[in-house]
């Protein structure tokens, strides 16, 4: 079920950023093709020829290039932009702009946009007509902008998280093992069996409908012991166990009883004595000391077993929550 609720939020967001950019390209929101007039300075008066590079400047008019883009008027001033100048003809250009404090927000969006991993504009100039020393009257057209959101979704969403998720997965391997091992001589060693002769007193409170010696009790308390020494594998036929015999107490196969309910919510809860697995995401995370989340682990799932015992305790006394069985 957990499959198909991700491949449901998956392709809903392939929907949306289609949409999105769909709705961008009928608007024509990055004005895909459009020049944009400017003046161009290189930084020596050289001869533009195919095959040279330049470094130089370009300066527009802000509010003239705020009205292009439709966004809100800024200051009515002139802006000079670094650029770098690759040149393909005598008149014409393949332009990289750095990012710039003074940039439009589109242009920045644009930048995001692009397939390159750089933190610059790109595109072309195309020179009109030389306005003095090494001055140009020119126009510029950003590289095209299409389907933006949907290659952000696929590539950093989609694909991007993806491989994070397998090299977290593959560092896991070395410390999930180291703790694993530790937890299994623990267990040979009877610190679990210890750990469930100290929860039996507690267990037959929380329990009361459940008789002390019956098979459920002592699933129950395995579960129990072994989520919180992080021993998830062991603890997983324990839980499935301890259910199977409360459904044999049950006066209707098949309802939940107080003892189940009281059950799910510890074995949700689950207080963490050992933490192995959060500590072997940290460690393979790159954190310096990935154990000193064990004292919180400790206090925020005693906490939360804690309120939600209570939560359950309360609620199963009001009528609204009981089943009549008949």
């Amino acid at each position: 079920m957990l499959n198909y609720i991700w491949l449901g939020l998956i392709l809903a967001g392939v929907i949306a950023a289609l949409s999105t950019d769909i709705t961008d390209l009928l608007t024509d929101k990055y004005r895909n093709e459009e020049p944009v007039d400017i003046v161009l300075t290189l930084q020596e008066d050289i001869e533009p020829e195919a095959g040279k590079e330049a470094e130089g400047s370009i300066r527009i008019n802000m509010e003239y290039l705020h009205s292009f883009y439709g966004l809100d008027p800024a200051d009515q001033r002139e802006q000079n932009f670094q650029v770098y100048l690759t040149f393909s003809s005598a008149d014409a250009a393949v332009v990289r702009i750095p990012a710039q404090e003074e940039f439009p927000s589109i242009w920045n969006e644009m930048i995001e946009a692009q397939p390159a991993d750089e933190d610059e504009l790109t595109g072309t100039i195309s020179i009109l007509s030389r306005a003095g020393t090494a001055t140009y009257n020119a126009e510029f057209i950003p590289e095209p902008i299409r389907f933006a959101v949907l290659q952000k979704v696929t590539n950093e969403g989609i694909v991007g998280y993806a491989s994070i998720a397998v090299t977290i997965a593959l560092g896991l391997i070395g410390i999930m093992t180291l703790w694993l091992g530790v937890m299994k001589v623990a267990e040979e060693a009877g610190l679990v069996q210890t750990l469930a002769g100290g929860l039996r007193p507690i267990m037959v409170r929380l329990f009361p409908d459940v008789p002390g010696n019956h098979p459920a009790m002592g699933a129950m308390i395995l579960n129990i012991s072994a989520n919180m020494l992080g021993l998830a594998n062991a603890a997983t036929p324990f839980g499935l166990k301890a259910m199977e015999e409360l459904n044999k107490l049950s006066k209707k196969a098949g309802t939940a009883t107080d003892a189940m309910c009281t059950f799910l919510v510890i074995n949700t809860s689950s207080v963490q004595l050992i933490p192995a697995t959060v500590i072997a995401i940290r460690a393979s995370a790159g954190s310096i000391n990935p154990t000193e989340i064990i004292v919180p682990m400790i206090l925020t799932t005693a906490t939360a077993t804690i309120a939600g015992v209570t939560a359950v305790k309360l609620l199963q006394r009001l009528p609204v929550y009981r089943k009549q069985l008949d």
